[in-house]
Formats: C-alpha cells, sequence, structure tokens
C-alpha cells in the first residue's frame, strides 16, 4: 500500500488526534504538542511541556488536556493559553505517565510505564481513571500500558507495549479485564484505534508495521508493511474517515531531537478496505 508524506522534520511523533479536519500530535521527545493543517501541510505548535509529553484530549469547553509524563500528571491548558494541573498521579506513580483516553462524557483513562524500559524488567501497573474528578485505579496488571481506544460504550481497547498484547476492558458498570489478545512475539504494540467492521488497527513499534487485529476472532493480519521505520501510532481521518494516519521514526532514539527523522504517513483504506470507517478520535 502506497504512503504519501503527510508531514515530516520532528523527533518522535506519537498520539494522533482527528480533530476538526486538523491532524494533533505530540513530538514525545520534543515535549512539544502539533496541530497539523492537512490543507497546507504547516504544523502548529499548539503546546510545549517538556521534557516528555505524550496523550492527548479535549473536554467539553474545547480545552486540551496532555499528558505530562515525567511530573505523572494530567495538565489543562485554558482557552487563554496557560496550564493548570488536571489531575496529578505523582503519589501513586512512580515512573512516567503515558497515553490516554479522553471520553465524549469527560471520562479519563491514562496508562503509566510501570518500569524503566530502559533496563528494568517488565512488570505489571495500573489504569488511571478520572471520572468527575475523581482520581482511581480500577485495572492492575498491564505491562507498559500505552495506546487506549474506544470499541464502544462499554468497552476499550489498550495497548500493552512490552506483553505483547493487547487487552480488552469493561468500563460500563464494574470496570474489569475481559481478556487478552497476545499477538505475535516482538509485536510490541504502541497505538491503536478502531474500525467500524470490529477491528484493531496497531502500531507495532519495532515490527515495522501496522497490524490489523480483529477483536472478535483474534485473528491478527499485518496489514500495512512500514519497512526501516519505527512505528509508534495510528489514527484514522478524512472526511470519511477512511484514510490511516501513521506515526513513524527511527528506531534509535539516540539522535532524533538533531535528526528531526520524525514523519507522519497516510494510507488511503478505501481500495482496500471499501466500507472501512474508523470510530471517531481515540
Amino acid at each position: 500500500m502506497k504512503a504519501e508524506v503527510t508531514f515530516k522534520g520532528v523527533a518522535f511523533p506519537e498520539s494522533l488526534r482527528w480533530r476538526g479536519g486538523d491532524l494533533w500530535f505530540s513530538d514525545v521527545l520534543a515535549g512539544v504538542v502539533y496541530r497539523g493543517d492537512i490543507a497546507t501541510g504547516e504544523l502548529h505548535t499548539e503546546a510545549e511541556i517538556p521534557p516528555l509529553v505524550s496523550g492527548l484530549g479535549w473536554l467539553h469547553s474545547g480545552e486540551l488536556l496532555v499528558v505530562d509524563c515525567e511530573k505523572k500528571a494530567v495538565v489543562r491548558q485554558k482557552l487563554s493559553g496557560e496550564f493548570a494541573i488536571y489531575s496529578d498521579f505523582s503519589s501513586h506513580w512512580k515512573f512516567s505517565a503515558n497515553d490516554m483516553l479522553v471520553d465524549s462524557d469527560e471520562t479519563v483513562w491514562v496508562g503509566t510505564y510501570g518500569f524503566n524500559p530502559e533496563g528494568d524488567s517488565p512488570v505489571p501497573a495500573d489504569l488511571a481513571r478520572i471520572a468527575k474528578g475523581v482520581i482511581d485505579f480500577p485495572i492492575s496488571g498491564l505491562v507498559f500500558a500505552n495506546g487506549i481506544a474506544r470499541i464502544d460504550d462499554s468497552r476499550i481497547v489498550v495497548a500493552e507495549t512490552f506483553a505483547d498484547r493487547i487487552s480488552i476492558i469493561q468500563t460500563s458498570g464494574e470496570v474489569k479485564l475481559l481478556k487478552h489478545i497476545q499477538l505475535p512475539g516482538n509485536a510490541t504494540p504502541d497505538g491503536l484505534v478502531v474500525d467500524n467492521q470490529g477491528c484493531a488497527w496497531v502500531a507495532s513499534a519495532y515490527g515495522e508495521a501496522v497490524l490489523r487485529v480483529d477483536l472478535e476472532s483474534e485473528e491478527v493480519v499485518r496489514a500495512i508493511e512500514i519497512p526501516g521505520r519505527g512505528v509508534y501510532d495510528c489514527t484514522f481521518g478524512g472526511v470519511n474517515l477512511d484514510k490511516l494516519y501513521v506515526a513513524t521514526s527511527t528506531i534509535d532514539e539516540t539522535h532524533v531531537l538533531r535528526d528531526l527523522p520524525g514523519e507522519i504517513l497516510c494510507f488511503d483504506l478505501t481500495t482496500d478496505y471499501p466500507g472501512l470507517q474508523g470510530m471517531g478520535n481515540k
């Protein structure tokens, strides 16, 4: 499948969000949130939260929520542009906060590393929830919880990067784990998004591909090959939500701030997947 380069010249893009015809994302290692104008190809800096920034979402007011990884917090950008702490997990989590989902009712789900991936062996941690201003941690046992996407009104799916699996969690009523879906070894699932045909599209960070996973049958297909690149997130966009935007960079993070190898690619899915659409923003 042929790719078009939509944006380039960034370090390490993740947390892709389609909003109002623009593509938003975090340049994680640069600590910058961008809004990408699809029509002009221009990138606009919307927030700077160094050194590490991750998940994005919005409140009904239009205010932006951003994960400040090192502070282990979600910050709110007021419409005036000023920042304030929205929720602080630092008393509960020892390691960095990660990606985030903001639901339509403003419930917020946030994952954490749970360990130092540079030197520690993987260990499980819990998932945070913010509902009506109250923080709790209703699910434990997730290994490096990363991308989070809503499947339907009662379920979300979470990527567990260093367990090579994705996990489906019930969010209505009692919050509980419904099942793990094991992926091939070294799949390293990162960001993900769900389509209208019951499948998750999963960025395989070190697997040089986007996987398509049937959430019912658990069948895994390498839907898009992206050789020689780290593949870190994906989301649907375009007028009909039938284009897949994919965040890529080099696998070696050593010099990304100097070399700016990050690119966001666009794949038109209309020919290979007729009738497929994304489920909207993550």
